[in-house]
């Protein structure tokens, strides 16, 4: 198989009516799941940090990580592996990309730092190494399944990743398409590119929020990943094609996942206001005095911590949050555990928990 012959962006694609439909359809349920976010019961940031985490849990499944979906909330404190190592560095990536488009650019370094950041503390190996860099050699990517699989995908030669890139970078800040279509066809170029040595997949849906915020001008508030890996085949399939049909069925594909993904986290959402409200309304009886409201912000944004995290965080005595903690146990409300693979005693919030897990 040749090594692909890279088209430069802007890419033709079929400016259809039922196109500009579905573009209108996925505006539409974007800004009712936006409308859903801002009017929640506490703080949507919250939400959106534990959204992140189960995103990044969902684009390591697409690429087959060992991490198991009941430890996602857990890997802060997880015996350290470079699959955990990089799984905790993607949240630091998403700052350092953010850090760079608050700026009002991004450009080649903004890729070579986040690529560079996933590596950080990791075991030194060929990957590792060549982290932050465009790769120097020639790669190919198997089809999804067992060991031995047959070759589905050759990207270009590495000669021509710079001048790709540049066409890119180009492209992404002239956004002369419709917002949701810049971001899906700069996803797909930049996954066909395959830059870097390892972790395409994981940077190229982690610059899909990244990217939006920086036309939308908010914070990241849509991760996909979650939708992307119930279509993982026909995701992996159509990345893999080329002509002007693929194309566009590779738009109106990841335009269905942005509409999934909205209603799930909507889903979600009302789920979560109704246990944020039952639970602090029951926390007056069940638990009394004020050190409760003084923790509970951090509890719901972390789902999963450990007695040191409440202190640290709410600037409280240990012993004030030890009484609460284990009022809290003894009503059932948080699970006190030392899980397999962890090196810390850690508690969950039960309720929140099964919301995402």
């Amino acid at each position: 198989m040749e090594p692909y012959k890279a088209k430069k962006l802007p890419l033709e694609y079929d400016k259809s009516y039922e196109l500009i439909k579905l573009i209108c359809e996925t505006e539409e349920i974007y800004g009712e799941y936006k409308g859903f976010l801002k009017s929640m019961a506490y703080d949507y940031k919250s939400f959106l940090e534990c959204a992140f985490t189960s995103d990044i849990f969902y684009s390591f499944k697409i690429d087959g990580s060992k991490i198991e979906k009941e430890y996602m909330f857990h890997t802060p404190y997880m015996i350290e592996n470079n699959d955990v190592i990089q799984f905790n560095n993607l949240k630091k990536s998403l700052l350092i990309g953010i850090n760079d488009i608050s700026n009002g650019k991004i450009d080649i370094d903004t890729f070579n730092k986040i690529n560079k950041s996933m590596f950080i503390n990791c075991k030194k190996n060929n990957k590792t190494k060549a982290s932050g860099k465009f790769r120097k050699i020639q790669t190919f990517l198997l089809k999804p399944g067992l060991a031995g699989s047959s070759v589905s995908y050759v990207p270009p030669v590495y000669t021509d990743i710079n001048d790709l890139m540049k066409n890119l970078i180009e492209y992404i800040n002239e956004n002369t398409d419709p917002d949701f279509i810049s971001v899906i066809l700069s996803h797909f170029q930049l996954e066909k590119i395959h830059p870097y040595v390892s972790s395409n997949g994981k940077l190229g849906r982690l610059f899909i929020p990244m990217q939006l915020s920086y036309y939308k001008k908010e914070v990241p508030i849509l991760f996909i990943s979650e939708s992307l890996e119930n279509l993982k085949n026909t995701y992996f399939t159509l990345l893999s094609a080329d002509s002007n049909d693929d194309i566009n069925k590779f738009i109106k594909t990841i335009l269905e996942c942005i509409k999934e993904q909205c209603l799930l986290n909507i889903k979600k959402i009302k789920k979560l206001n109704k246990i944020y409200n039952n639970d602090l309304e029951e926390f007056k009886d069940k638990i009394g005095g004020t050190t409760i409201y003084k923790v509970y912000p951090v509890i719901v944004k972390k789902i999963v911590f450990t007695t040191n995290d409440l202190v640290k965080e709410c600037n409280l005595h240990i012993n004030s949050v030890n009484k609460v903690l284990n009022k809290l146990v003894e009503e059932g409300y948080l699970i006190k555990e030392k899980k397999k693979g962890t090196n810390r005693v850690t508690f969950t919030y039960k309720n929140m928990y099964d919301v995402f897990i």
